[in-house]
């Protein structure tokens, strides 16, 4: 497994990791018709590429010995974060690794590389948000030092979802 700056000749490979993932680790708990807006919504060709295109942004591909994508990681700072007044801080917008990848490693790996990035930019903080229904994240987040400190709603769809906002100091 290797890890990669994703640039935009990796588009469709993103693309393609990005629905994968969101579906494998959503769609049981929520209506098709939420997660195909979401998917158009966010997942779109025009949508990746200005996020690829966006200086204050920048997106990891985990990539197999086959050159198939395993995972990506989103990292935000300044005004490409999600959320305003976390200042000098980097937000980590997504992480998901494919089903089939988990326990290989890939989680840990893209945390080293939000926190290597965070440090050489001498930010204050990482944060992120995660659902408050998806335990399982939490609980790698908590293991490696992040601590709930708020929450926000995310719109999936049409659903309104409670995400709890979770940060490391670095």
């Amino acid at each position: 497994m290797t890890i990669k700056k994703c640039t935009i000749e990796d588009i469709k490979k993103l693309q393609e990791v990005c629905r994968k993932t969101f579906v494998e680790t959503f769609e049981e708990q929520n209506t098709k018709e939420d997660m195909e807006k979401f998917l158009e919504e966010s997942y779109n060709l025009e949508v990746l590429e200005k996020e690829l295109s966006d200086s204050n942004s920048m997106i990891f591909l985990a990539m197999d010995n086959n050159d198939e994508a395993l995972g990506y990681l989103k990292l935000n700072v300044a005004d490409a974060q999600t959320e305003v007044g976390y200042d000098n801080s980097l937000e980590i917008q997504r992480i998901y690794i494919l089903k089939s990848a988990k326990g290989k490693g890939i989680g840990t790996e893209f945390m080293k590389i939000a926190e290597e990035k965070a440090k050489e930019m001498k930010l204050d903080y990482i944060w992120l948000g995660v659902w408050e229904y998806n335990y399982a994240a939490q609980k790698f987040y908590n293991g490696k030092g992040f601590k709930k400190f708020s929450e926000h709603v995310f719109v999936l769809g049409d659903d309104r979802q409670t995400d709890f906002l979770m940060k490391k100091e670095i």
